[in-house]
């Protein structure tokens, strides 16, 4: 009985050594992490024209204007609103001002949205501003914020006299860089669209 007993460790210990041999010879190559295929719709525009807000652009056929559900601080014009995408649970806020001498200085605004902008340092990898001008004469600036920050793009234009135009664009779903990269690089071709066609109102 002992006998067989040593016999059977003995058998157990050799399998043992032979799995060790064999684990160790095989390569393993690990997978990388996989997230769900998004089906993206084709991209399409239609104008977006609102009654208290005096610009227009072209926006995603896939898109609806909505009351904004959560503002960052008080609304200080009726055309603070969202472009949002049910699609993705995204929205991308629009915040107006009118340029005054008051509180509403372009250098105040500018600095504002510098201060918006600079919240999102703290979960962001970088930050970078870059001046832009469209093909209709718009100016502004574009932030483009990389890391898992609450939101990645956001930018403001502005004709430098009347009016200014603050955008954020958020997405419902927990930031993550490397899962929500398609949807953003996605609606910035839409964001693109709408700075090519944006306008003031003469």
């Amino acid at each position: 009985m002992l006998q067989q007993t040593y016999r059977q460790l003995w058998l157990l210990s050799v399998a043992m050594l032979f799995l060790m041999i064999y684990a160790c010879g095989t390569d393993y190559t690990p997978k990388p992490r996989a997230y769900p295929r998004i089906n993206f719709p084709e991209h399409a525009y239609k104008k977006f024209t609102a009654p208290a807000c005096p610009f227009t652009f072209e926006q995603p056929t896939y898109s609806k204007v909505a009351a904004p559900k959560q503002l960052i601080g008080k609304p200080t014009h009726a055309c603070w609103t969202n472009v949002a995408f049910d699609y993705f649970d995204a929205n991308l806020h629009l915040s107006y001002s009118p340029i005054d001498e008051k509180e509403n200085t372009l250098s105040n605004l500018i600095n504002d949205s510098y201060k918006l902008s600079f919240k999102h340092v703290v979960k962001a990898d970088y930050i970078e501003d870059s001046l832009f001008t469209t093909p209709k004469g718009i100016t502004g600036i574009m932030y483009a914020v990389g890391g898992d920050a609450a939101s990645s793009t956001q930018f403001f234009i502005t004709d430098s006299t009347q009016h200014f135009l603050w955008a954020s664009l958020y997405l419902e779903s927990a930031p993550n860089a490397d899962s929500i990269a398609p949807i953003i690089q996605f609606i910035r071709t839409d964001i693109d669209q709408l700075l090519e066609t944006f306008e003031w109102e003469k």
